[in-house]
This record gives structure tokens, sequence and C-alpha cells, in this order.
């Protein structure tokens, strides 16, 4: 345990040495998918006949999820990218810290580092939703409390997610491909800015049966909605979640630890 904090601390202190640049990176990102994707699309939607809320009530959790989910997934791309260029990762296994110590440190960090894009999201996103014409998003703290425990396997998910993935996206150029890919995949491919009324009856009907991604999100929707929530989905992204780890264990095993 104490080798895990150690390596937390010393992220967040490689963190902190470039906080106003980070920091700007995580207040941009929400601005940015807002005002590029939810205000066109909010002339577009109006009324959402599914769950009988205004587009507000559905884009708001669509800014949240998408930043939240793509931070998640790019943390631990970037952490063990940095680590196995400087030479860390090789170093390091030769120490008395495990790969599991490493791997679950960066899981943890990834965690801490996401929700503080969810709480700087939320606030961006909730504040916009209120300009021109719009009546602005309204919810509970009760609802803000069950907001922040439903994102909590989204997270979870993409973080081991990304874990496995950095043992085939070591370039730059591989990394920045996938972020694109995901961005579009939960953006365009999972329902999240365009509500799934508008899909093709057969493909809606694929999204809601097999895509993992637009079930987490519905999670979300759940809460504005007041609905209650299917523990399935939370239970199925924690097991998927621990499975990206364990492979990522395994893989990092057969490759001798060599970054």
């Amino acid at each position: 345990m104490k080798n895990i904090l150690i390596l937390i601390n010393r992220n967040f202190l490689i963190f902190f040495k470039k906080i106003n640049m980070n920091l700007f990176l995580y207040f941009l990102f929400p601005v940015f998918v807002y005002l590029f994707i939810v205000s066109p699309f909010s002339n577009l939607f109006d009324f959402i006949i599914s769950s009988s809320m205004s587009y507000t009530y559905h884009s708001v959790p669509a800014v949240i999820f998408t930043c939240t989910s793509m931070l998640a997934f790019l943390i631990p791309l970037t952490t063990i990218n940095r680590d196995s260029k400087n030479h860390f990762l090789h170093y390091m296994f030769t120490t008395k810290v495990t790969s599991n110590h490493y791997f679950l440190s960066v899981v943890i960090y990834s965690l801490i580092c996401s929700y503080i894009e969810y709480i700087i999201s939320f606030f961006i996103a909730v504040q916009l939703s209120d300009a021109g014409s719009n009546l602005g998003f309204i919810i509970s703290w009760n609802q803000i409390f069950s907001f922040s425990i439903i994102i909590f396997p989204s997270i979870l998910f993409f973080s081991s997610l990304g874990l496995f993935l950095s043992n085939f996206l070591k370039r730059i150029e591989h990394i920045l491909i996938s972020l694109i890919f995901i961005f579009l995949l939960i953006s365009f491919g999972s329902a999240s800015f365009i509500p799934i009324d508008y899909y093709p009856s057969s493909y809606g009907s694929f999204i809601k049966d097999y895509n993992i991604i637009f079930q987490l999100f519905s999670m979300c929707i759940s809460i504005v909605e007041d609905n209650k929530i299917i523990l399935g989905t939370f239970i199925i992204a924690v097991f998927l979640s621990i499975i990206f780890y364990v492979f990522n264990l395994i893989l990092s095993k057969k490759r001798g630890n060599i970054y």
C-alpha cells in the first residue's frame, strides 16, 4: 500500500508542475464540447420523445459523461507512455515495486483526475445550459450525489480500457488516433449527443442491447429522469474493468516488463 501511495504522490507532483496548463485543458475540453457539439445540436433537437425531456437535460449529462470518460481513458495512456519513455518503468520493475502496485497507482490516479474533470465539466455544462433563450439545467443535490456515484463505473471502465490498450499504443500518433476514435464512439456512436430516437431503429436496437457505453450513459440520464438505476450495467462495467486490468497484468508479465 505504501508503494502505491508513493507512486500516486509522484504522479500528482508531476501534475502540479504544470498545473496551470493541466487545469486550462480540463476547463477547455467541456467548453469546446458544449460550444461545438451541443450548441449546434440544440437548434436541431428540441424535445426528446423517448425521455420526455428537453434537449438540455440530455446534452448536459452527455457533456459531463463524455469529458469525464475521455480523460479517464487518456490518463493511463499518457502516464504509462511517459514513464516508458523516460525509462522509469524499467528502473521501477527492478526494485521491490511490483507491476500490480504500479498499475493500481495509475488507475487510482486516473480516478482522482477524472473526478476533478467531472466537477469542472459539471459546473461548466450547467452554467452554459442557461445561455441565450434556454431555461437552463436544474438538478437537485440528491441527483448530484447520485450522479457522482453513477459516473464511477464509467471512469473505472475507461481507465482500465486505457490501461489495457497502453500495451499496444506506444506512439503518440497512435494514442491520438485512439482518442479520436473513442471520442466519436462516445459522442455519436452511443447516442450521447444525438438522441437514440433519431437513429435507424435497427441500429438503435443494437445500441440498446450491446453497447456498454450507451448503457453507462443511460444510467446518467436515469438520474435526471428520477428513474431507478439498473445495477446490472454497474456490475457489468466493473466486471469488464477487472478483466481489462487482469489482461493488462498478463501482457505486462509476458513482455517481461520491458517498456
